[in-house]
């Protein structure tokens, strides 16, 4: 049979002992990620802060849960309460962007007049990295569709595209200029003090360490797809993830029937929904919300478009459950 890297790996480890740790199972929770975050910051906060919250959250409406995604990336107070009160005041599209940056229903992920596609052939990762990052945090959305900071408050990835004084006068560029600091940063020290070649992409192993989204910590995972019943598991933890409203990073590659210079990961896409029967994709090379079944995570299924049209799943970046 074809084989990946990735899932001859993670067989071996298996067969010694030493399989990769997943995520372990935490009770359901009856409220999504950030409702959870924003009832845990009015929980601990002052009583004027607690009020200061509350208003924020009246102000935005039915479009309050967006607010709770500002208040779990951590932006203070001040930010959180500034980008309330200049809700209204954005375009219909820009708030459409704001609101949902890949988690939407259409066949190309567009913001207002921007396709998010990535840089370059090496800038998959940092893609969808940059596409995660938007929806987690939407001052981060809101920089890349307007160029607006609020209350002196500036994200700390786009302090660093400003580090590095990248054109960002149109949302084109800010989107170009956010995709190339995160793959400069991923590639940085990526083995030790040495550096990954950035032609290579992004190494699977800084993905974890890199991703901010909702003050979670990450952890990669081999996929070993060499049977449904080592697979199961693994998509059930990609399904509780989704289902509580984080994104999941998906290295894809081919295998061995392909040449050895496939056997490794290729190419990264960002599961972002759940079909019941499979997933919804976004596919950086095209910019488009595609459709992949579990049977097609499997091998011989071929080469899937939501895969950038590589074959196999090779590795899988995962929150890591919060403990306590």
């Amino acid at each position: 049979m074809s084989w990946t890297l990735t899932s001859a790996v993670a067989r071996v480890a298996g067969l010694v002992g030493v399989s990769e740790r997943r995520p372990a199972e935490e009770p359901a929770a009856t409220e999504r990620l950030f409702t959870r975050a924003f009832q845990r910051a009015v929980a601990v906060a002052s009583a004027a802060d607690a009020k200061a919250l509350a208003v924020a959250r009246d102000q935005m409406g039915d479009d309050a849960p967006v607010l709770f995604r500002a208040v779990a990336s951590g932006a203070p107070l001040s930010a959180v309460a500034a980008f309330a009160a200049a809700w209204d005041g954005l375009d219909a599209e820009a708030r459409e962007a704001i609101a949902d940056p890949v988690m939407r229903p259409q066949s190309h992920v567009r913001w207002v007049h921007v396709e998010a596609r990535q840089v370059d052939q090496t800038t998959c990762g940092a893609a969808v990295m940059s596409a995660m990052l938007m929806q987690g945090d939407p001052l981060v959305a809101l920089w890349v569709v307007t160029g607006r900071t609020l209350a002196d408050y500036i994200p700390a990835e786009v302090l660093a595209v400003m580090a590095e004084d990248l054109p960002t006068r149109g949302l084109d560029e800010r989107w170009h200029a956010l995709q190339r600091v995160l793959h400069l940063h991923t590639t940085t020290s990526a083995l030790g003090p040495v550096a990954w070649p950035r032609s290579l992409g992004t190494p699977p192993w800084k993905v974890d360490e890199h991703t901010r989204f909702a003050g979670l910590r990450f952890r990669g995972a081999l996929v070993d797809d060499s049977t449904p019943e080592a697979l199961a598991p693994l998509l059930a933890h990609v399904r509780r993830a989704v289902h509580d409203g984080i994104p999941v990073p998906l290295y894809a590659s081919g295998d061995s029937s392909l040449g050895l210079d496939s056997v490794i990961p290729r190419h990264v896409v960002l599961i972002v929904g759940d079909t019941g029967e499979g997933f919804l994709v976004y596919e950086p090379g095209t910019a488009r919300i595609l459709p992949i079944a579990d049977a097609e995570l499997r091998p011989g299924a071929g080469r899937q478009p939501a895969l950038g049209n590589w074959s196999r799943a090779s590795w899988v970046v995962l929150p890591v459950p919060r403990r306590g």
